[in-house]
């Protein structure tokens, strides 16, 4: 379960062809594949390139991995992606979709999930972390709604 929103980097490793392995301060260490945001990002693109890629390293005082003065990725995003891909936290583009595909506004997912509608709108804009209880909830409302459960 994760409990503190981010924390300091104590480590970091390369893995082929776009994975960090991070070590955070408190001793966990967690892999972050890379991969889909190298391929959609410009910024990052430049980490495509596999020797540059290994050069990651700890940026100042551990709240960063980075890799040149200008390129580095931030441990609050990278504590988040692990998060979502290890299934602690809805990835946004999913509660996007999961809202258009049930035809729902933001009030209306507000409502069925029984939160408030700002909170919705940090979840769509990928501001917060989506937590497990809320892909949960998601999974529930579709079951309800096609008749899957009692």
């Amino acid at each position: 379960m994760r409990t503190v929103p981010h924390q300091q980097i104590a480590d970091v490793h390369t893995r082929p062809p776009a994975t960090l392995v991070v070590t955070w301060k408190d001793g966990s260490v967690e892999k972050v594949d890379l991969s889909a945001v190298l391929a959609r990002s410009r910024t990052l693109a430049p980490l495509r390139d596999p020797d540059l890629f290994q050069r990651a390293h700890v940026g100042e005082w551990g709240w960063s991995v980075a890799w040149t003065d200008d390129l580095d990725l931030s441990s609050q995003q990278l504590w988040r992606w692990a998060g979502e891909q290890n299934g602690d936290f809805m990835p946004a583009d999913d509660f996007r979709a999961w809202m258009e595909h049930n035809g729902l506004s933001l009030s209306k997912a507000a409502d069925a999930l029984g939160i408030s509608r700002r909170m919705v709108a940090y979840y769509t804009g990928g501001e917060r972390p989506i937590p497990k209880t809320i892909r949960l909830a998601t999974v529930g409302f579709d079951a309800l709604k096609h008749g899957m459960a009692a």
